[in-house]
């Protein structure tokens, strides 16, 4: 073996330096379209959760044979809300904070016994400075909320 040279495998300091610089240039354009999708998920996993509380609270409604509320925490939509049996003030589920999504509502929603809004219908807005997207809830005379993406 004497006379032949031993190649070592792997890369070079210069290789890899050069490797790091294009990963980090990558990651610096791509962390804004980053921010803005994070923030639109927020948007709607806010609505989805804000849609089956109200959903659940119109089938408590329709069981308890009693009016129930959804109302805001704080008297702030972003803050959280709560469903409550409205005669016992009993509380049948909380939420908490909704992250980066700015909520526009009503002052709360009150469904009678037949699974109705008391009021003539209702819309919610879902929006966050960090996104574009907006997301409307709105709540028919029947009571039933749905979900759009455009115009609230």
């Amino acid at each position: 073996m004497v006379g032949r040279e031993i190649m070592q495998k792997g890369f070079t300091m210069i290789e890899m330096l050069v490797t790091l610089i294009i990963v980090g240039i990558l990651a610096g354009l791509a962390a804004p379209a980053f921010t803005s999708f994070i923030a639109g998920q927020n948007i709607r996993a806010a609505s989805s959760m804000l849609q089956s509380s109200l959903l659940f609270a119109r089938s408590e409604a329709l069981k308890r044979n009693a009016d129930v509320i959804v109302s805001p925490v704080g008297g702030q939509w972003a803050s959280g809300w709560t469903v409550a049996v409205s005669a016992t003030a009993e509380a049948l589920s909380n939420n908490n904070k909704v992250s980066h999504a700015v909520v526009a509502g009503p002052a709360s929603i009150t469904y009678n016994n037949a699974g109705r809004i008391s009021s003539g219908g209702a819309t919610f807005k879902f929006s966050s400075t960090q996104s574009g997207d907006i997301r409307c809830l709105n709540i028919g005379l029947s009571g039933m909320p749905t979900i759009t993406t455009s115009g609230c």
